[in-house]
């Protein structure tokens, strides 16, 4: 039997091979000298993780938050306010290095951001998994 919550682990799969594949291209001679497949694989991030927060936000938090456990309520409300946090620095990234043409004018500001929003990213990723979509999982 599935989890209520697979698809959304199933999301957060597809994000974690994005941004390891991103973070394989986060060299400065390589960026320098063709920031093109890098860009490629930040639109396809950008495009996984927006659809999956605009999912998120739109079926699972209201479930979580509507549910009768009051633990999953509370943690669920709580992760939901954080995510704003990070959808705002999410959104920054994307504006500021929206293309291989932007990455090219700053590479190393470029890669220094790129390893810090990944960085996060994956937090949040492995805190959903372990502590939000367990804890749903888990309720009855």
């Amino acid at each position: 039997m599935a989890s209520r919550t697979e698809s959304f682990r199933q999301h957060h799969a597809e994000v974690r091979d994005l941004a390891g594949r991103i973070d394989a291209q986060l060299d400065l001679v390589r960026i320098t000298a063709d920031a093109g497949p890098t860009a490629t694989l930040l639109r396809a991030l950008f495009g996984k993780f927006g659809v999956h927060l605009a999912i998120e936000d739109s079926t699972l938090y209201p479930r979580m938050i509507d549910h009768a456990d009051p633990r999953l309520r509370q943690t669920a409300a709580r992760f939901q306010r954080e995510m704003g946090g990070l959808k705002e620095q999410f959104d920054g990234f994307r504006s500021r290095w929206p293309g291989p043409t932007a990455i090219s004018h700053d590479p190393k500001a470029f890669i220094d951001e790129a390893r810090a929003i990944l960085t996060v990213l994956r937090r949040r990723i492995s805190r959903e998994d372990a502590e939000l979509y367990d804890l749903y999982d888990g309720a009855a």
